[in-house]
């Protein structure tokens, strides 16, 4: 694969691998770790299923009425019937009905043999027990069939999804307690540069916050994997060798953040090659963010973000969810689906594509706003963005035009 990602680097005359090329790249090389756990069913949202999910009979077992009304027999017309009994949701034992009859029944509750009809309580009157009908009756009408929502052992879920909040009501209904579920990814996060300090701590004036480890925290975490350690390294080749060395033994992805691209301080890359992660991209045709560097050793991946906030974060957003979904099993498609809306300003690229934090609203049409910045480095746009505004390379867009989004999936 390292060779795959060479060569499609060089086709394109320069070091620089398209967005879409970094995918398939890392689509080829990840796969699940493989390893499960059982979990109560109320805390699986946000999981990714290690099984199948199918219904254990057929649902809804027997004929229900979807009304609260009476079941009686369509050839019977609307001559006056006899009520004979009520059936609630809740009542078993019904007994078959007879021509000229007809039976109370409640909103799921069994529809007896012999009835093919309910008739909404609405459209009838009664005295005492005698039951008149106010309109014709349709062979079917308000009445569920039996498995109409499946047969016993209809896949509802496969294994590979993610698990949402309404996918926890079906799995309810198919009877199941716990769920085998995937090991959420270990995850150690490694910041660097001498100028970096604790992001709650009070800097000088050549330092800087450390916003970007907090960041990517929760951005990981956001994708559904399971930050293990976070630690900062100065910019020694001693330290980082010791510190990632130390982290790809204990973790399945090791996200490092600053020190891949051309600075003198910038050892990373030549360190991952010294402990034997094999590179499997390095610059990737995309602003801000190119520097950033994937590779792979015995099953553990490392991805290099670049050190600027808005790099860094726009790196994890377009492949951190793709690399924790594969190694959680999950089947989610990728990459994702760019929308559209309306654009309010003016913005343009220039020799590569650009992701721009953006604000966005749906009243009274989709419109993108893009967030004031200036450049990769100010992290004050990152407040209030809500999607990324994309933009193809050299492209000029002025307030009204269509433009391309994508929903930031870290909320």
């Amino acid at each position: 694969m390292g060779t795959q990602s060479q060569t499609s680097q060089s086709s394109k005359g320069g070091d620089l691998l398209p967005y879409a090329e970094a995918l398939q790249v890392l689509e080829g090389r990840l796969q699940s770790i493989g390893i499960t756990q059982n979990l109560p069913l109320g805390e699986c949202v946000g999981e990714v299923l290690a099984e199948s999910i199918a219904l254990d009979r057929i649902e809804p077992p027997v004929r229900r009425s979807a009304m609260d009304g009476f079941a009686l027999m369509s050839d019977d017309g609307t001559q006056p019937r006899e009520i004979v009994g009520t059936y609630f949701a809740g009542t078993a034992g019904q007994t078959p009905l007879h021509a000229g009859e007809a039976v109370a029944v409640m909103t799921g509750g069994t529809v007896p043999d012999g009835a093919d009809a309910v008739i909404p309580i609405e459209r009838t009157s009664r005295e005492g027990n005698v039951l008149h009908i106010e309109e014709a009756v349709v062979p079917g009408q308000h009445v569920r069939r039996a498995g109409e929502m499946g047969e016993a052992g209809r896949i509802l879920l496969k294994a590979g999804h993610r698990l949402r909040v309404p996918d926890l009501g079906a799995i309810a209904g198919c009877g199941y307690g716990t769920l085998k579920v995937s090991q959420k990814p270990k995850i150690i996060i490694l910041s660097t540069g001498d100028e970096v300090v604790p992001f709650d701590g009070v800097p000088e004036l050549h330092q800087v916050r450390d916003s970007n480890s907090l960041l990517s925290k929760v951005q990981l975490e956001s994708f559904g994997a399971n930050v293990v350690a976070q630690q900062h390294l100065l910019d020694e080749k001693a330290a980082l060798r010791q510190g990632v060395g130390d982290a790809l033994e204990q973790a399945d992805l090791v996200v490092t953040i600053g020190g891949v691209s051309m600075g003198e301080k910038d050892y990373l890359p030549q360190v991952f090659s010294e402990l034997g992660v094999e590179k499997l991209f390095h610059k990737m045709d995309i602003q801000p963010g190119k520097p950033v560097w994937a590779g792979e050793k015995d099953g553990h991946f490392v991805l290099g973000l670049p050190g600027n906030p808005i790099s860094s974060f726009v790196v994890l957003e377009l492949l951190g969810r793709l690399i924790v979904d594969r190694l959680a099993g999950s089947s989610a498609a990728h990459p994702r689906t760019m929308r559209t809306a309306t654009l309010q300003g003016n913005v343009r690229s220039r020799r590569r594509p650009r992701y721009l934090p953006a604000r966005f609203t749906d009243s009274p049409t989709p419109t993108v706003t893009p967030v004031q910045e200036s450049g990769s480095g100010d992290w004050t746009s990152l407040a209030g963005a809500e999607v990324l505004l994309v933009l193809e390379a050299n492209q000029t867009l002025s307030s009204g035009d269509v433009i391309s989004y994508l929903p930031l999936e870290c909320h």
